[in-house]
C-alpha cells in the first residue's frame, strides 16, 4: 500500500472512531455534525497535503558547516 492510501485509511478510521465516541457520549446530533464535518475537512486537507508533497522531488541535502571550535572561558 502506498503512503497516501495508508494515510487515507488511517484518517478514515480516526473520523469513524470520533463518530462512535460522539454517539457513545450522547452528544447532541447538531454538535456531532459540526465536529465530524470539521474532522472530515481536516482529514481531506491532510491527505491533499501528503499527495502534494509526495509529487515533489526531495530537496537536495545541504552540507552542514563544520562546527566552530569551542571557546575556552576563564574560570
Amino acid at each position: 500500500m502506498r503512503a497516501p492510501e495508508a494515510t487515507a485509511l488511517a484518517l478514515t478510521h480516526r473520523v469513524e472512531a470520533l463518530a462512535s465516541a460522539l454517539r457513545a457520549a450522547n452528544v447532541d446530533p447538531r454538535v456531532s455534525e459540526r465536529l465530524l464535518g470539521s474532522a472530515a475537512a481536516a482529514a481531506l486537507d491532510a491527505l491533499a497535503l501528503e499527495l502534494i508533497l509526495a509529487e515533489r522531488p526531495a530537496p537536495p541535502v545541504a552540507e552542514q558547516p563544520a562546527a566552530p571550535a569551542p571557546v575556552r572561558l576563564a574560570a
